[in-house]
């Protein structure tokens, strides 16, 4: 018998089923089910073993693109290969065969034509426009995003640059991508070549930065939804690279890991023995609380005979807040906002600094429970919301008869002013009033430790300043804060304390 394949099946067909089924048995050998048997290094070297596969994988699937797209120009009128099959561009029909997102095929394509051999117009065999890149690329050095990175800037470079200047760009941001280079065996990742190769961008064509960056500026923009979804308002939007390397450095600045949120136990001693809970998942089970008061008493009852019994089983930790990179940077952007409003720089509303304004019963106040209405935002928003806004604000009642009439306006009560909330700084420090929060005391909320609403009055004794994370947080009671000697002490809350999936 022939070792060969039949004639009729290609051989790069055949290798490749072979290929595919040595695969399915290497997955069944590795037991995708059960890695946790295997070591960290074996771990990370089978990692490291399949992306080369899959990169080589990729080398193949953005020539076989490249060569569907060839075949697909519209010049072959229906005799085009996606027309044929009744796709309107190659994309599509890639996108369908392979699986892959639209973005994902156009890339394949777009890599395979840079590094693949060309075609003229006339039928001769001509270069690849990236050799190095291509020889990388179906080696299983780098990746489609690393070869996309590259070629793209260098693209955009190549109709005023030098070509000897391209070619030693692509061979160094290839010694780079395979770690060949100054960090000899470190491969750098598909995001750091991109940055190096738009700097190369820039160097080789300097007379073509400065047109795009007037489009940059023509282009920068900002959004904000009216209407709040889930409550939530979307927002977004683009600006100059300026502007967002400063933004960048005032996140890094205040989200530094060196300072991480932690905040006292209510016996910093351990006296009671009772475990101490994560402020993010505090924060989980005081929404659910906030939601449904009753229910959460409850569940307090149900479970202090076990408290009592594991009581001293567990020695005290230090509390840290959990949250999302994300969720982070929201709260120093709330900060940000906050500070703003409350400059002297800030432009004025007929002579006041710009107020939100929002419409509630006494009753919702009263009872903690309920909605209100803030005028511009076309959805309610719930009580604890408006309980945070009314502790750092000042309330000029409007009373209005059933017919919409304004009847009276009262006078201003309750708002700490700007000496008041100079004095708090002066007293606690520069940054919240939360342990370790790095966000700057100018933009944080004042809040009444004693409510006003209980008789507390507006003055420093009773104030202290918490950033707006940390300010929800206090006022949904995940955590506690009382004036000792003069200054706020802040205290993860009792009820959190007790319960028993906190241990």
């Amino acid at each position: 018998m022939s070792d060969f394949p039949p004639a009729s099946v290609p051989e790069g067909e055949s290798a490749l089923t072979g290929l595919l089924t040595h695969l399915g048995q290497v997955v069944d050998v590795l037991d995708l089910d059960h890695l946790d048997r295997l070591t960290g290094e074996e771990v990370l070297t089978q990692l490291g073993q399949v992306a080369g596969v899959v990169r080589a994988g990729e080398a193949v699937l953005a020539a076989l693109s490249a060569e569907v797209a060839g075949r697909s120009d519209p010049a072959r009128g229906n005799e085009g290969l996606a027309v044929k099959h009744n796709y309107q561009r190659p994309s599509h029909l890639i996108e369908v065969i392979t699986g892959v997102s639209s973005a994902a095929a156009s890339r394949l394509i777009r890599v395979g034509q840079r590094t693949c051999r060309r075609v003229s117009d006339a039928g001769f065999p001509l270069p690849p426009l990236f050799p190095v890149v291509g020889e990388a690329f179906r080696r299983g050095l780098i990746g489609v995003e690393t070869a996309e990175a590259i070629t793209r800037e260098l693209s955009l470079a190549a109709p005023r640059a030098e070509v000897e200047h391209l070619t030693i760009a692509e061979r160094t941001l290839v010694t780079e991508a395979v770690g060949a280079g100054w960090r000899d065996g470190l491969p750098m990742s598909a995001d750091l070549v991109g940055i190096q190769a738009r700097q190369w961008r820039d160097r080789l064509d300097e007379d073509g930065i400065e047109p795009n960056t007037d489009k940059a500026f023509q282009k920068r923009d900002f959004w904000i939804a009216r209407a709040a979804k889930d409550g939530l308002v979307k927002f977004g939007g683009q600006v100059t690279v300026d502007v967002g390397a400063k933004l960048h450095a005032l996140l890094d600045a205040v989200l530094s890991p060196k300072t991480a949120d932690r905040y006292e136990t209510t016996d910093p001693a351990g006296a009671d023995g009772a475990p101490n809970a994560t402020p993010g998942e505090a924060h989980d089970q005081a929404q659910d609380q906030t939601q449904d008061q009753t229910q959460d008493q409850t569940h307090d009852q149900t479970h202090d005979q076990r408290q009592d019994q594991t009581q001293d089983q567990a020695p005290d930790e230090p509390i840290r807040a959990r949250r999302t990179a994300g969720q982070q940077r929201a709260d120093v952007f709330a900060a940000m906002i906050d500070a703003l409003a409350r400059s002297a720089d800030a432009p004025s509303v007929t002579g006041a600094a710009p107020t939100v304004v929002v419409t509630v019963n006494a009753e919702v106040i009263d009872s903690k429970t309920g909605t209100g209405q803030i005028v511009g935002v076309n959805s309610p928003v719930a009580a604890s919301t408006i309980t945070q806004i009314l502790c750092d604000a000042s309330i000029i009642p409007v009373f209005i008869d059933p017919d919409g009439t304004v009847v009276a306006l009262g006078n201003d009560q309750r708002g700490f002013n700007r000496s008041q909330r100079m004095g708090m700084i002066a007293r606690d420090g520069p940054t919240c009033g939360m342990p370790d929060c790095q966000i700057p005391a100018t933009g944080c909320e004042a809040h009444h430790v004693i409510p006003h609403s209980e008789g507390g009055p507006t003055h420093i004794d009773n104030g202290v300043l918490f950033c707006w994370f940390h300010h929800r947080m206090v006022d949904t009671g995940v955590f506690t804060v009382t004036m000792v000697n003069g200054k706020p002490k802040v205290a993860i809350a009792e009820w959190i304390r007790r319960k028993p999936y906190f241990r």
